[in-house]
């Protein structure tokens, strides 16, 4: 398994314990801090997955998620959402698999399997 995940949340603790999880179950981890960072990383070198929180400073995940589907060679980056904000599955796509936290490990590694067996570039 050589899948990179983008990690985007502007909590550390988050940032920490999932890099920790995806990282003892075989993906290469990537963080930002925010959206703006987030697409930073996304121009240096495309993941194959973005976990993204969607209340952050100076850009949301709301505002990249409509970055990452207004640019057609960035559309084909899954996105899931992993949010603890009310109104959260209105802020995406209703095909975005949005999680909450506190986050539950088995689920997550769950809907990263199965979002990157489907995965279509």
């Amino acid at each position: 398994m050589n899948e990179e995940v983008l990690v985007v949340d502007d909590d550390p603790d988050v940032v920490n314990f999932l890099s920790r999880l995806l990282g003892d179950n075989g993906y290469a981890v990537r963080t930002a801090q925010d959206g703006v960072e987030a697409l930073d990383r996304i121009r240096e070198r495309r993941p194959d997955l973005v976990l993204l929180d969607l209340q952050m400073p100076h850009e949301t995940g709301t505002g990249l998620y409509r970055k990452l589907r207004g640019k057609k060679e960035l559309q084909g980056i899954p996105v899931i959402v992993v949010s603890g904000l009310a109104g959260r599955k209105v802020a995406v796509s209703r095909s975005v698999p949005v999680l909450d936290k506190p986050i539950d490990e088995e689920r997550l590694l769950a809907e990263v399997d199965r979002v990157l067996a489907h995965k279509t570039d």
